[in-house]
């Protein structure tokens, strides 16, 4: 996998990021912030969902589901 280190490097942040949100959730932040921080989120999704389109498809996927 070319791009596993940022990848993997990507899924901790979301991870982290999920974390966040919860946390936010709990102390019953704003909903702006809460948003804000979703928002970055969902870009960081979208970065890891390109980075895995670019990786080559081993042959046991081709043809598969």
């Amino acid at each position: 996998m070319r791009y596993r280190d940022i990848i993997i490097n990507n899924v901790d942040v979301l991870e982290s990021q999920l974390k966040t949100l919860r946390r936010m959730v709990s102390r019953g932040e704003s909903i702006k912030e809460f948003m804000a921080v979703l928002d970055q989120t969902d870009e960081r999704l979208e970065k890891v969902k390109s980075y895995v389109q670019l990786e080559p498809k081993s042959s046991n996927e081709i043809g598969g589901n």
